[in-house]
């Protein structure tokens, strides 16, 4: 079945531009759209779209307040921020609020073609992670042997993921694997966390001095946006580019990136490690 979009943003342009990417790659079909957050409110609300792009500034109310006044009664509805905004606080806020990806602005087709896909597929694999727990319910003695296959393949997509980008060598390849397990036992909190915290935390466990951890990971994050980039500059429709390119990294950033590589820039891309786990949090949990 086609997925059903709804698009809230106060630029027309960008309205546009949204609805032809979609129409034209296929992705589905635009049912609505409006340039105003509270008649964003009432349209999504009326049409129960798949999947709602929404403008983080708009008129009336933001688009935080957009989504976590109609995230109840729109619970199927998969929300994706439209944003150039860089700050964390206010992507940490938009991720407390339900949103599932960014799409930067000034909008990039490969990046909103890469993101709509990613959440097409975190919805396929919910309503098979659903049918799961409905089997689990019903027959509670295979519980153990579920929750421990699906501990196993969230690692093994994760171990997939660093393989794709070349780190498997690194040594903070192990300290992200646990920043993931510590995040994900926090449950329904997982999105409100402070990289600090989550280093501490560490620490202590590990008995290692927090800096330590922190700059391992970077290094592993750095990394990873190098080999990446030297992806995209061979094969710019390579599926490991177009598959993770937006989904762990700004994309402006591995552009920059691919700059510096060329001999086009002398300014490095910078990476984000806190959208890096993100990405990798939203892998393991569908």
């Amino acid at each position: 079945m086609s997925l059903r979009f709804v698009i809230v943003d106060d630029d027309l342009v960008i309205c546009r531009i949204l609805q032809k990417i979609i129409e034209q790659n296929q992705l589905g079909t635009v049912v609505e759209q409006c340039n105003d957050g509270l008649k964003g409110e009432r349209i999504i609300r009326e049409y129960q779209p798949d999947i709602a792009l929404v403008d983080l500034l708009l008129p009336g109310q933001d688009g935080v307040e957009l989504i976590e006044k109609v995230s109840a009664a729109a619970a199927n509805t998969s929300f994706i921020m439209v944003s150039q905004a860089t700050s964390e606080q206010l992507i940490t806020k938009a991720y407390e609020a339900g949103i599932e990806f960014f799409i930067h602005k000034p909008i990039n087709v490969l990046e909103t073609v890469s993101v709509i896909n990613k959440v097409q597929e975190h919805r396929k694999l919910k309503q098979i992670m659903s049918l799961m727990h409905q089997t689990i319910s019903q027959y509670p003695h295979i519980r153990p042997a579920v929750e421990e296959g699906a501990k196993n393949m969230q690692k093994t997509r994760i171990y997939k993921v660093f393989s794709d980008l070349g780190i498997i060598g690194e040594a903070g390849v192990k300290d992200i694997y646990r920043m993931v397990q510590l995040i994900l036992k926090k449950g329904t909190e997982s999105k409100s966390y402070q990289l600090c915290d989550i280093y501490q935390q560490m620490s202590e466990g590990m008995e290692q001095d927090a800096k330590a951890i922190e700059q391992r990971v970077r290094r592993a994050t750095t990394k990873s946006l190098h080999n990446l980039a030297n992806l995209g500059i061979d094969d710019y429709y390579n599926e490991i580019f177009q598959s993770h390119s937006s989904s762990l990294f700004d994309f402006k950033e591995v552009r920059q990136e691919m700059n510096f590589i060329l001999g086009k820039s002398q300014y490095r891309g910078k990476i984000n490690v806190k959208k890096f786990i993100e990405g990798l949090l939203f892998i393991a949990e569908v």
